[in-house]
């Protein structure tokens, strides 16, 4: 059978991306496909302008206050994930992105994805740290030498800014995550499991005409709601 492809663009500070991150994958275990289905990861950086180190404002355009993240907190636990969104590190993303582009050519650009969500999310890592992402990168069979290459390097900056012009000209993105499943189903946002599932099947036996679903998502201008 012809491989599924589900296209992802989403950023390592976007809550829904982990979140919808974990549901496809409960999804995927409900699928009778699932062994056909091919994952490709792309970025999109939600605030590029952010300068490199920690900032002390922790997130205003994801994070808005105690109460929001309670709820965004309880939602993640709802799948399982831990977030402290009280220990969070607002921090640039290139860095880590330019890690899973790394991890792309090596097969882990899933593995990738999983360390990063988690040491920003749940650690309250610095994700722009040279050292953390040395350290999450090697932990899913990175080289050491190859990752500090890149970081000292402008390498994958042209392709994740190729990533995020090609979303927003050619697929109208507005919010992430943001999937497209064998180019004619597209999801924006983070969508409750048996939905992930219908869209998936959707796209087996769906005919050629487009389909969309939508949920809950981060906006290209970085808020989330």
């Amino acid at each position: 059978m012809s491989k599924i492809k589900v296209e992802i663009w989403s950023d390592i500070a976007c809550p829904y991306c982990y979140i919808g991150k974990r549901k496809f994958e409960k999804a995927l275990e409900q699928f009778p496909r699932a062994k056909d289905v091919e994952l490709i990861w792309h970025s999109y950086e939600l605030n590029p302008d952010l300068p490199k180190g920690i900032h002390s404002e922790s997130g205003k355009s994801a994070h808005y206050n105690s109460r929001s993240n309670k709820k965004m907190e309880a939602l993640a636990a709802e799948v399982g994930l831990e977030y402290n969104l009280d220990k969070l590190v607002y921090a640039n993303t290139s860095d880590a992105l330019r890690l899973v582009k790394l991890a792309k050519e090596k097969g882990l650009a899933t593995e990738a994805e999983e360390v990063l969500f988690k040491a920003y999310f749940t650690d309250g890592k610095n994700v722009s740290d040279k050292q953390v992402l040395i350290e999450a990168g090697t932990s899913i069979g990175l080289p050491k030498d190859e990752i500090e290459e890149v970081l000292d390097s402008e390498r994958f900056l042209q392709e994740i800014k190729d990533d995020i012009a090609y979303s927003e000209n050619e697929l109208n993105l507005e919010y992430i995550p943001f999937y497209q499943i064998d180019e004619k189903i597209t999801i924006e946002g983070s969508l409750a499991i048996e939905e992930y599932v219908k869209a998936l099947e959707a796209a087996v036996n769906g005919n050629d005409e487009s389909i969309n679903f939508s949920g809950q998502s981060c906006s290209i201008d970085g808020v989330c709601s």
